[in-house]
Formats: C-alpha cells, structure tokens, sequence
C-alpha cells in the first residue's frame, strides 16, 4: 500500500514539473547580456539606437564683389572776366572769320585798325586786372591823367595805354585793364570800353575801322 503511494505521489510530481517546465511566461523576460525581450514567448532582438545631433548648417552668404567704376567729370574751368562776370570756357565764343583776323604787333609806337564795343559798369565791381570800377570810369594814370579804361586782348598787358582814334566815342586816350569773352584780336571785337551804364553802352554800338596806336606797354 505505501509502495502504491510512492509511485503516486512521484508521478504526481513529475507532472507538476513537467507542468511547470512547458508554461510560457506571461511577463517581459529581459536578458541584459543577449538584449533579448521576451514577450509572450515571441522573441525580438532590440536595435540600439544612436541618436546624432543634427548638424546646423551655416549658408555663407556670397561675396559679391562690388566694382564701382569712377566717373571722373573734369571740372569746368572758369575764366574769370572784368567786372566779376564768371564766362565758363565751354560756352561758344564768337570768333571773326579767319579772313578778318589781324594780330598786330604789341610794341610802342606801333599802330592798327579794328573795332571796338562797349559795356557798363553796373554789371560788376572789378576788372580782370582786380582794378575797382565802382567810382568812376577812369583810371588816374600818373603819366597821362584821367584816361578811359579798355578791354582788350589777352595777350596784351594790364596797364597798356592806347591812344584811340576816328571811334563814335570821339578821340582819346584808354588804358587796358580788363578782358572780355568776345573781346580779342581773334574775337569779335579788338578792344570794349567802359562806361556807366550798359544802356550807354548800348547806345554806343560798335566802332569799326578805329585807329589804335600803342603809347605804353604795362605799367
């Protein structure tokens, strides 16, 4: 009898062991080292996971290179007339025909005919030599008196007198101390004279074949 109960109770306990050998677990079985998951008898193989830090990327703006070509405008020059007139040397200049031009020698005692003009007074201060024409119209020579002053050519020196003959002004003695735009040997007129006002001037018009005798050079 007890014998019986001896193989009873071991084949019960086989079975449990058995029974207990064959149950699939219902939790997560986790093997650190195999980084094996477990679950429900399904096995999955983790995949490690690295995480990058994402990279900023940095647009460099383009270097434009800026060529700024330099417009270099000459500057106008400025010729500074009689009486505080500014002419600039890029407004036309009227000329006598090539056939009507006479330089004439600027010597003592030497003599020639050309024209001459007038202007006034009242449009300006100084003459091109920096004389003051505010007060008078004449200039007091300290060999010839009280003379009339004259524009005349370039060429020919500040303080030049000139005796002046057979012009609508009658006869008399002119001293150069100013320039003008149309004034010249190769301009439209030889010589301008000064008076008061440009409505004498005016009234003057112009002189031709005037007798001009060079008395003094300069000053």
């Amino acid at each position: 009898m007890k014998r019986t109960i001896y193989i009873i109770n071991a084949i019960l306990f086989m079975g449990c062991c058995l029974l207990v050998s064959t149950t699939t677990p219902d939790v997560k079985d986790i093997d650190v080292n195999n980084k094996i998951t477990y679950v429900n008898s399904d096995a999955i193989k983790k995949e490690e996971v690295i995480e990058v830090a994402p990279v900023e990327v940095v647009e460099e703006e383009p270097i434009v290179e800026a060529v700024q070509e330099e417009i270099k405008e000459e500057p106008k020059e400025e010729v500074v007339v009689g009486k505080d007139e500014i002419i600039e040397d890029n407004k036309p200049i009227d000329s006598k025909p090539n056939e009507d031009i006479c330089i004439p020698s600027i010597a003592v005692g030497s003599t020639f005919t050309g024209t001459m003009s007038g202007y006034g007074a009242d449009i300006g201060n100084y003459t091109a030599s920096g004389y003051y024409i505010g007060d008078s119209i004449y200039y007091p020579d300290s060999t010839y008196g009280n003379i009339r002053i004259l524009a005349g050519d370039g060429d020919i020196p500040f303080g030049t007198v000139i005796e002046v003959s057979n012009s609508n002004a009658g006869s008399f003695i002119g001293i150069v101390l100013d320039t003008g735009r149309n004034i010249g040997f190769d301009r439209l007129y030889d010589f301008d004279l000064l008076f008061e006002t440009s409505r004498e001037a005016l009234n003057y018009g112009v002189s031709k074949n005037v007798t001009f005798k060079i008395l003094r050079v300069g000053y």
